[in-house]
């Protein structure tokens, strides 16, 4: 309701200053940036782009306009162009934090990520603990496998005590990477920021398997089978229950489950059948006899996955 008013009075501006002097000038600029703002609102990006368009033609240095001008341009996918007016702004005011936000941002979805990184870098360059710029700088050098770069940037965002899951996450990833250690205590407290996160179970997972936790790991293989009853997780628990716990009467009907359901993973059933210490191998090869594979699951996930920029980015 308050865009549609804005969008009103702009344009009763635009019609009124038309007809004036060259002393309403000013207040025509302000009404076309109005305009382009009620028009964003509105999601109508290619009439508010015009508008700042139609701004800047009748006053070129008329800042806010071209912020948003390169700001709607980015957002309607014309990257080049978008980066072109922030580049120009950054020109007249090179440590403006707010225009190299968006240049970055434009950057990213351009899929420059080097440059992106670069952006970042001069934003943290001026302000350290800049909290938007540490997290998507260290998402981003994440996602390029940059873990050695990524880490002081994180242990800076928990200094600053940001305390989501998504960072405790990544910085349990990046000491896992780093071989810093096992990534078990930040997995912990990600886990306990967002226990209904899947990815913050199976990292603690992994982890505690390192720490050979297995009962724990057991608990946790339940939860996540409650949130992905997917036959390679009923596969892995009985994989644990079977090998590392040495408990047979949880272990085979997991391993049943995981059977039924299709679980079709070659090299994980190859690796169960030729474990060296098994308990009762000819009781485990009785499954494989009563429940033949079939001919097409999905077989082992992956369990160490990378952060889902899209989503977490900060625009």
């Amino acid at each position: 309701m308050r865009s549609n008013v804005l969008l009103y009075f702009s344009i009763l501006i635009i019609i009124l200053s038309s007809c004036s002097s060259v002393t309403y000038e000013q207040e025509l600029v302000e009404a076309y940036s109005n305009l382009g703002n009620a028009y964003n609102d509105l999601g109508k990006l290619e009439q508010s782009s015009a508008a700042f368009v139609r701004a800047l033609q009748i006053d070129p240095s008329f800042p806010s306009a071209a912020f948003n001008l390169g700001l709607v341009q980015i957002q309607s996918g014309e990257y080049e162009s978008g980066i072109k007016v922030l580049k120009g702004l950054l020109k007249k005011e090179p440590e403006n934090i707010l225009v190299l936000k968006v240049l970055a941002w434009g950057y990213y979805k351009y899929t420059s990520l080097d440059r992106a990184v670069e952006i970042y870098d001069s934003i943290l360059q001026l302000d350290p603990y800049n909290i938007d710029a540490l997290n998507n700088i260290t998402i981003l050098m994440i996602s390029m496998l940059m873990y050695e770069e990524a880490y002081p940037h994180l242990i800076r965002l928990e200094e600053a005590g940001v305390d989501t899951d998504s960072n405790y996450y990544n910085l349990g990833l990046t000491e896992r990477e780093l071989e810093l250690s096992t990534g078990l205590n930040w997995f912990e407290k990600a886990y306990n920021k967002d226990p209904g996160l899947e990815k913050n179970i199976i990292a603690l997972i992994e982890a505690l398997k390192i720490d050979k936790d297995y009962e724990r790991v057991i608990e946790l293989y339940d939860i996540l089978l409650n949130i992905n009853s997917e036959p390679a997780i009923y596969f892995d628990k009985a994989f644990v229950l079977l090998t590392a716990i040495e408990d047979y009467e949880r272990g085979i009907p997991a391993l049943e489950i995981s059977l039924q359901n299709g679980f079709n993973g070659n090299e994980r059933i190859d690796e169960l059948k030729n474990y060296k210490d098994l308990l009762d191998r000819d009781k485990i090869l009785g499954v494989f006899i009563d429940y033949p594979l079939k001919e097409s699951v999905g077989g082992e996930e992956e369990i160490d996955p990378v952060p889902d920029e899209e989503s977490l980015f900060q625009d």
